[in-house]
């Protein structure tokens, strides 16, 4: 016979189950650099792998200008202005988990004295997770969020047999890059938290959606765990 029960949920992680279109408002980032050279990035944070655009002003005329550093690359000839754009992606962090990173670009013209300029720009993950290891489902641990829309509240759906057993406010996300941490239960649900397998959807709507864009997707387990 047992002696003692108690419930067990692992740590888990997930990445983007659904990631539809960009999720800051397009912001000109301030750049600096040698000469009128100046470069500003499209957006002041963006998802890993998405799209951004370096606009490039005050440049020498019908050069060549390439763009590189942290993990971008890129060239253009400008105009007879010395204007021009690049195109680019969203460089990888690395890593799966919820995170933010600044990063900087260089663009620089082709002639035997170039003029460049620099801009920062911050690239984030679509992520979330929580930690503390095997415990109770009610035990209180940090959850940390990135890659969500800035200024509104993230949501967590946790779900058992098809059916939505709480729709918990976790907090506000904050920031360029949308993110969050804050201590909540691994299941924070009212009452008896069953065994077998939860669900879970991460979102900014306070009500579950399947249909929600974008959002995140997770899963965890209940067990029941007998001391000996």
């Amino acid at each position: 016979m047992p002696t003692a029960t108690r419930f067990s949920i692992p740590r888990h992680t997930r990445r983007a189950a659904v990631l539809a279109g960009s999720l800051s408002a397009a912001v000109l980032v301030p750049a600096a650099g040698a000469h009128a050279a100046t470069v500003t990035v499209s957006q002041p944070c963006q998802l890993v792998s998405f799209g951004l655009t370096a606009t490039l002003a005050g440049f020498t005329p019908n050069t060549t200008v390439t763009l590189s550093g942290d993990g971008v690359s890129g060239s253009t000839l400008v105009d007879a202005a010395g204007s021009g754009r690049i195109l680019f992606n969203a460089p990888s962090l690395g890593a799966s988990g919820p995170l933010s990173r600044q990063l900087t670009v260089t663009a620089r013209d082709s002639t035997p004295n170039p003029q460049q300029g620099f801009a920062r720009f911050r690239v984030a993950t679509f992520a979330f997770s929580s930690g503390g290891g095997v415990q109770s489902p009610k035990a209180r641990r940090s959850w940390r969020f990135s890659g969500l829309q800035p200024g509104r509240p993230v949501f967590g759906h946790f779900r058992f047999g098809g059916r939505t057993r709480a729709n918990h406010r976790f907090g506000v996300a904050k920031g360029p890059c949308g993110e969050l941490t804050a201590t909540a239960p691994g299941i924070p649900v009212k009452g008896r938290v069953d065994t077998g397998r939860w669900t879970i959807q991460i979102d900014q709507r306070p009500v579950y959606d399947r249909a929600t864009k974008p959002r995140l997707t997770g899963s965890t387990s209940v067990v029941v765990v007998y001391n000996r």
